[in-house]
């Protein structure tokens, strides 16, 4: 097979090797002369001889501006997929390879590939044939119905390794752009004055420019985390652009290379890696949205400490950065630096603890929106000690084995007994689940041989999708009227979590919050004590300035104003009364303006609480 491949590669003549394989250097001189040209229209670049770097397969506009910031680039190609016309059966066409690469890729520092660039071109017959020949036959590649597409890539990147390997001890770094890897396999045709033969069969795949690679499995995805044993300033570059990176290839380490893993996806799987084999550093990165500013950031700012070598005018000074040449005051300025960094770095763990301790303290206000059973009672019972009450019993800690039907929370009261049935559901409540507590109130009041228990019903409904996404409330208006006919309450835990912002603001206080507990029907946590305003019709300065008219109703600066909208209450402060076109300090009728601290909403109703004795 080996041998074959060098047959149709190699045996002809060197001249046409060249047209298979490279750009004569005259075409090639000629396009990288137009690309130097476009750029010199623009301003005069100063291009720095080394390191000399070839991109093959790497966008034309990616290259560009590589260029625009002075690297020496030369273009190349595993070469372009090709359309044959293969339309039906018997259907057949000779195909010649169309990689090229610069005849002195052994004198190149860095190599740069992208494998997914996947152009296609049409198939024009002349470009298959070879225009001078030494012999009696000639070997060509053979492409038949079903093939409608060529692939040459993989054949050429095998050709890329057989340039590689000419660099022998030279250090070269390769960075290449990954691809999901496959292989093809390649039929060869020895064309002879008389007839065609078809000869050896031979397969490579997308990566055979390198003797090994240690792939895994090919995924896709987006998500991914920067490994941490590695240089600091690579990982500060790598993570700025996460972002824009997508993987669809993964690798393993191997001990056959060394391998460093740079990247990996949120299963573990490396997505990037870095192997060094002898005199030749292989990076794999994954696709990178903006190439250009990615290369161009990693050549100028992170390649060069790390391949100093392959930069020589890049560390031409670098004796500078050494600490016996250290400028004045140099030493204490980079001192005071890292004192800095360490104070930062202490005060965002200090800050990470407090959030971290935070999110532990109220936990149970996102448990008592998930979760179900015990988790949920617990959360519960936390929730109603925060609220102030005591004497709270945990029923399923005192429950008997033998004890079927009984409610979750027992709040022994000074006016009697409240019990609490929790449930978190995927759906609402059925009929039968909103009673069930009237069973057990009855129950409780024949033991006590009193009407003083008190019965609700809390759910945590629809609990797998987030709240504001849930039907509120979930009850339905039969379901609403036997809990006023049974004097029962229902609940949801969405209303407790709401509750807790509403005391805190001071929309309602928790002496308030407990008694509406022990109301029947829908519980509906509201300020008590409120006198209507009035609800505001027009509104200006961005709705913090709205009229409202008022009859015998005291109004002065500073008062404090309840807002309602959709059932929701929440606060403003009077900054400013204006009546006919003056500013009072107070005013009880008539047309006023009222400027507030805040914004309200169209639709809106104002309320005043009313001071109590």
């Amino acid at each position: 097979m080996i041998k074959t491949l060098k047959n149709l590669l190699i045996k002809k003549s060197n001249k046409e090797i060249d047209e298979v394989i490279t750009l004569e250097s005259k075409e090639l001189t000629k396009e990288t002369e137009i690309f130097d040209n476009h750029i010199d229209d623009k301003q005069e670049v100063k291009i720095i001889d080394k390191p000399k770097i070839c991109c093959i397969d790497i966008e034309e506009s990616d290259i560009n501006k590589l260029k625009e910031q002075g690297f020496n680039i030369e273009i190349g190609s595993l070469g372009s997929k090709v359309k044959v016309p293969n339309r039906m059966q018997k259907d057949w066409n000779i195909v010649l390879p169309n990689a090229y690469f610069p005849t002195n890729l052994h004198e190149f520092n860095i190599t740069i590939l992208d494998l997914d660039n996947n152009k296609t071109i049409d198939y024009i017959q002349k470009e298959h044939q070879r225009n001078e020949l030494t012999g009696t036959s000639s070997m060509a590649l053979y492409s038949a119905y079903p093939e409608t597409i060529f692939n040459p890539k993989p054949l050429g990147s095998h050709l890329l390794k057989n340039s590689l390997n000419k660099l022998g001890n030279k250090e070269h770094l390769i960075i290449i752009f990954s691809t999901e890897n496959y292989g093809v396999e390649y039929q060869t045709l020895e064309i002879t004055e008389t007839n065609n033969y078809l000869k050896d069969q031979f397969k490579y795949d997308i990566y055979s420019f390198q003797d090994y690679v240690p792939l895994n499995g090919s995924k896709n995805g987006k998500e991914i985390i920067v490994c941490d044993n590695i240089e600091a300033k690579l990982k500060d570059f790598l993570s700025k652009y996460t972002n824009q990176m997508q993987y669809n290839q993964t690798f393993h380490t191997s001990s056959y290379n060394e391998c460093l893993p740079l990247i990996k996806n949120t299963n573990g799987d490396f997505v990037s890696i870095q192997i060094n084999d002898d005199n030749k550093t292989y990076i794999y990165f994954p696709q990178v949205k903006e190439k250009a500013k990615f290369l161009n950031e990693f050549l100028s700012e992170i390649a060069p400490s790390l391949f100093p070598n392959l930069f020589p005018y890049a560390t031409l000074h670098d004796w500078r950065n050494e600490k016996d040449y250290w400028l004045p005051k140099h030493e204490v300025l980079l001192q005071q630096k890292e004192n800095l960094i360490k104070e930062y770095e202490q005060k965002i763990q200090n800050k990470t603890n407090e959030i971290n301790n935070n999110l532990k303290k109220y936990s149970f206000l996102h448990k008592i929106l998930t979760e179900t059973d015990d988790e949920l009672v617990s959360s519960i019972i936390k929730f109603l000690k925060w609220l102030g009450f005591e004497n709270i019993i945990d029923m399923d800690k005192t429950k008997n084995e033998d004890v079927v039907l009984e409610e979750d929370i027992q709040i022994n009261l000074e006016n009697g007994l409240l019990i609490i049935e929790c449930k978190g559901i995927g759906g609402t409540s059925k009929d039968s689940e909103c009673s069930q507590i009237s069973k057990i109130k009855h129950r409780r009041c024949e033991e006590r041989k009193a009407f003083d228990v008190f019965a609700l019903y809390i759910v945590n409904h629809q609990r797998h999708i987030a709240p504001l996404q849930r039907q509120n409330p979930p009850f339905s208006e039969n379901q609403k009227k036997d809990a006023l006919l049974d004097k029962r309450g229902l609940l949801t835990t969405w209303q407790l979590y709401n509750l807790y912002f509403d005391i805190e603001n001071g929309i309602i206080t928790k002496e308030e919050a407990r008694e509406t507990l022990l109301e029947f029907g829908l519980v509906e946590f509201k300020p008590q004590n409120l006198t209507y305003i009035d609800s505001p019709k027009e509104f200006f300065s961005n709705n913090t300035v709205c009229i409202i008219n008022i009859n015998n109703f005291p109004l002065a600066v500073n008062d404090i104003l309840f807002v309602e909208k959709d059932g929701k209450f929440s606060k403003a402060i009077i900054l400013e009364i204006k009546q006919n076109n003056k500013s009072v300090k107070i005013a009880d009728n008539g047309e006023l303006g009222l400027k507030l601290n805040s914004q309200i909403k169209k639709n809106s109703k104002l309320w005043k609480k009313e001071l109590t004795q």
